[in-house]
């Protein structure tokens, strides 16, 4: 005699769960088309997975009720419906491998065969039920309506065990792809299943299994389904948590596909000329409108100005044709009730794994972000964000380096032919970051500039040439000063004067031992910061030296009004006079007409002994490059001074 009441629960757990998922209309819940699409489509496959459920527990039900009563034809009902429970449970089985296989991402990119294969076993079980009746393999019905086991019986059951040992190795063999909430709950509902099977098969007339299983789906709904938390609360899109999943499922299995990029790079402007309630009513329409181009993937909502499409199923073609429409679309304007909005877009196509194949990487690039350098909506190449995230990836690195005090001054000799010895030293400042290695001066001072990071890291090199000229290894030598670099960008911070004095004055530094280098560029500015700022330097008594002479427009005129300690040349005239005769002859007379206003001349680049006798041959006395040494960090310059001071006693 069986006892249905486990049954019975089993079938209003189902019910309930298939309510509850139907009832919040969301997208997933729709009906795929294709049973490649329908495969790999995991809410459809949870849904068939309720039904399966839901079907067994009730063919299990009515089969058990009929055992109790008694009317003609009472036998070929029992039998129809005994006939159901298999059907179905064996639909069960293999739903709930295809769709932990799916949750892991491990069924996307599967050929054909894969997914023929996979499902053999459950054809044969099928194909067993529905013959049932002329091979009684399965079960039987003796002539008083009695159930009896068939022969095979036990292979349905092992049918039923293959999926969930599949599913249990799939889990495994991705546990990785997907979050550890995920993965416990998968872990929980195997148990379920395993549990129930085993008994109900020991235990024919307990009534486990579909019981186990029902509550293994009501978990998996909770946990897994029911994603309230991955929902974008105003588009109703998929949120940049979900993105995070699906990106690392995808990964971990090692799957190739495409992530479709769109940034509404004008969308502040808006924000200061319509409400909230509007900027979000227009964006509602874009993400429906975005998923209206892209029926078969997910579209998410990350961030204010950021939508995402995840593809795993589209050539390259077809994404060429979604993102012209998308370009086309954002050539008009986005209307919402009372509002109009002519909004623009970037649009970029990424390749995993080809451009980013970690979860590291695409989080960098997300959080590094792109802008475009002209108006207009367009298609970013990958090339020009990897170009904006390194620059943003150096300013963090530079912004850390501030403030973790890991900057290092290294310090370039400056020589003097006429005394035979180091009479200065240019102080540079580098960056090892542990991330990034040694990044040049090239790349990260322009980056240092826009970002305002400029002031503090001329304050950081400012401060250590002070504390390295009132150590007593400098003071006992023969250096008269030492030069710094400044950028026109630190003249825009009004209290950059305060700052220097302060700084001079708790080392007391005095103000001869500091020589100040302008390049060309800020030497001819005309803005009034610019030169007040030189004239109160000037007044203190700080000198100047005009830097990278002859890169720029070399204007003679501004020279001559200058008033300039040392004007350095530089080592691109240098080094072109090495091979071109027109250069040399340029270079020589540079330097004459230097000389001749009473500047002294440092030649920057100077590297061999020839280039060391063709500037000193035209008037250069003062030598700056690797012929002497290259920048070295302030212990090995201190150590270099000493050394060349021993030689020459």
């Amino acid at each position: 005699m069986y006892t249905v009441n486990l049954e019975l629960a089993a079938f209003l757990l189902s019910l309930f769960c298939i309510i509850f998922c139907l009832s919040v209309k969301r997208r997933q819940y729709t009906f795929p088309k294709g049973m490649k699409k329908i495969a790999q489509n995991r809410h459809f496959l949870f849904i068939l997975l309720l039904l399966s459920n839901m079907l067994s527990a009730a063919a299990s039900v009515v089969g058990a009720y009929l055992t109790e009563i008694s009317f003609e034809g009472i036998g070929v009902l029992q039998y129809i419906f005994h006939a159901m429970y298999f059907f179905f449970h064996s639909t069960l089985s293999m739903t709930f491998a295809f769709y932990i296989i799916n949750v892991n991402g491990a069924s996307v990119g599967r050929k054909p065969v894969f997914f023929t294969l996979f499902t053999m076993p459950y054809l044969l079980s099928e194909i067993l039920v529905l013959t049932n009746s002329f091979t009684k393999l399965v079960f039987y019905m003796d002539p008083e309506t009695g159930y009896h086991r068939g022969p095979l019986i036990l292979l349905m059951y092992a049918f039923g065990a293959f999926y969930v040992v599949m599913g249990f190795v799939y889990f495994f063999k991705y546990k990785k792809a997907i979050p550890r909430v995920d993965s416990v709950a998968i872990g929980v509902v195997i148990v379920l299943a395993a549990v129930g099977i085993i008994i109900q098969a020991v235990f024919p007339n307990l009534l486990f299994e579909l019981f186990f299983e029902a509550i293994a789906v009501l978990v998996l709904m909770m946990l897994l389904e029911d994603k309230n938390g991955q929902i974008d609360a105003i588009t109703g899109s998929l949120n940049r948590i979900a993105f995070a999943d699906a990106n690392m499922r995808l990964m971990e299995t090692h799957k190739r596909y495409k992530i479709i990029l769109l940034k509404l790079s004008n969308l502040d402007l808006y924000t200061r000329f319509f409400n909230g309630r509007e900027i979000d009513a227009v964006r509602v329409k874009i993400a429906n409108w975005l998923s209206s181009i892209f029926p078969d993937n997910d579209v998410y909502s990350f961030g204010y100005i950021d939508f995402g499409i995840i593809s795993t199923n589209l050539t390259q073609m077809e994404i060429s044709e979604a993102t012209s429409k998308m370009l086309e679309r954002f050539g008009r304007e986005w209307e919402s009730d009372s509002v109009s909005m002519n909004l623009e877009a970037l649009i970029a196509v990424i390749s995993v794994p080809d451009n980013v194949s970690t979860m590291a990487d695409l989080e960098d690039m997300l959080s590094g972000g792109y802008k475009s350098k002209k108006a207009g909506s367009r298609i970013v190449p990958y090339e020009e964000i990897v170009d904006f995230q390194q620059r943003k990836t150096i300013e963090r690195s530079l912004r850390r380096a501030v403030e973790e005090k890991r900057l290092m001054v290294y310090l370039q000799p400056i020589h003097s032919m006429e005394c035979g010895r180091t009479v200065s030293a240019e102080a540079l400042v580098r960056i090892d970051d542990p991330e990034l290695g040694s990044i040049s001066p090239e790349i990260y001072i322009p980056i240092a500039e826009k970002s305002g990071l400029i002031r503090d890291i001329g304050d950081y090199v400012f401060e250590r040439v002070c504390f390295l000229l009132g150590s007593d290894a400098v003071k006992k030598s023969k250096i008269e000063y030492i030069e710094l670099n400044l950028s026109i960008y630190q003249f825009m911070h009004e209290d950059m004067i305060g700052r220097f004095e302060d700084i001079r004055n708790k080392y007391g530094i005095p103000v001869t031992s500091i020589n100040l280098e302008i390049t060309e560029s800020a030497s001819t500015n005309d803005a009034p910061a610019v030169i007040e700022t030189i004239k109160k330097l000037r007044a203190l008594g700080y000198t100047f030296s005009l830097d990278d002479f002859g890169t720029g427009y070399s204007n003679l005129v501004r020279l001559i009004s200058g008033d300039y300690k040392n004007v350095k040349i530089d080592k691109s005239l240098l080094w072109n006079a090495d091979n071109n005769e027109t250069a040399r002859l340029l270079l020589n007379n540079l330097i004459g007409i230097i000389r001749g206003l009473g500047y002294n001349v440092i030649q920057e680049g100077v590297e061999t002994k020839e280039q060391l006798d063709g500037v000193m041959s035209a008037g250069c006395s003062m030598i700056q490059g690797y012929y002497f040494s290259r920048p070295i960090p302030e212990k090995d310059f201190l150590e270099y001074i000493q050394r060349e001071e021993e030689s020459a006693q």
